[in-house]
């Protein structure tokens, strides 16, 4: 029995909530405690969350005079906190390997073209003179003498030859190429145990946040039994 207010589960009571448990945790229907509408990051996550603070809070004296008085706290609360945890839940649902520290792609695609032109003249000349005499003869068997030539027969040849010549040269060449290659680093760096440690750090279990966030709304005083006023009516 409640003793300096009244206990949640009297206030939903009062204002026509009915409750069933499902999966383990409370499930309201009706009623009003200022708990029907708030933000959530997930609308299916809303009914649990709700039941938890039911049943966290079930037996707990409001902390407010009157109902309606508790059910604007409770709205006001609500609205004010939940996004921000709502950010935390979140993040929560990201999902990561915590012994991963290294992950490293790298993406090389290069494409090259290279285009070389040449052009090449040439120009040579060259003269040649000859000239030659060729005599024979039968008799007399002696050198021929004085300034007269004698012989039976004389043959005489001169030439003269002149070439010029000239040639251009034209090359063209044209190349592609493509360079493509991918590579991946994973793993971690450290100690394995220092790495799970600080994952276990980053745990958090946001329901609970959430509940401790309301405990102001509520009675810190147990009752023990004692009797304080005969007034048993609800308010």
């Amino acid at each position: 029995m409640a003793t300096f207010t009244m206990a949640l589960k009297d206030v939903i009571d009062v204002t026509g909530g009915t409750t069933e448990i499902v999966n383990g945790v409370t499930k309201l229907t009706g009623g009003n405690i200022g708990i029907q509408y708030y933000p959530i990051f997930k609308e299916e996550y809303r009914d649990g969350l709700t039941g938890r603070i039911i049943d966290h809070f079930w037996n707990r004296e409001i902390g407010m005079e009157t109902i309606s008085m508790f059910q604007l706290a409770m709205r006001r609360k609500m609205n004010e906190i939940m996004p921000l945890y709502n950010k935390l839940y979140n993040s929560e649902l990201i999902a990561f390997d915590p012994l991963s520290t290294v992950n490293l792609s790298t993406i090389n695609n290069m494409t090259s073209n290279q285009a070389v032109d040449s052009l090449s003249d040439s120009t040579n000349s060259s003269d040649n003179d000859s000239d030659s005499l060729a005599t024979s003869y039968d008799t007399p068997q002696t050198v021929l003498s004085g300034s007269k030539d004698y012989a039976t027969s004389a043959a005489g040849s001169e030439s003269h030859s002149n070439v010029i010549g000239s040639g251009q040269e034209t090359a063209n060449t044209n190349t592609d190429s493509t360079q493509m290659s991918d590579s991946t680093t994973r793993g971690y760096q450290g100690s394995a145990s220092q790495l799970l440690s600080a994952f276990r750090d980053t745990l958090l279990n946001i329901d609970l946040m959430v509940i401790q966030d309301l405990e102001e709304l509520f009675m810190s005083v147990w009752d023990n039994g004692d009797s304080y006023t005969n007034n048993e009516r609800y308010f």
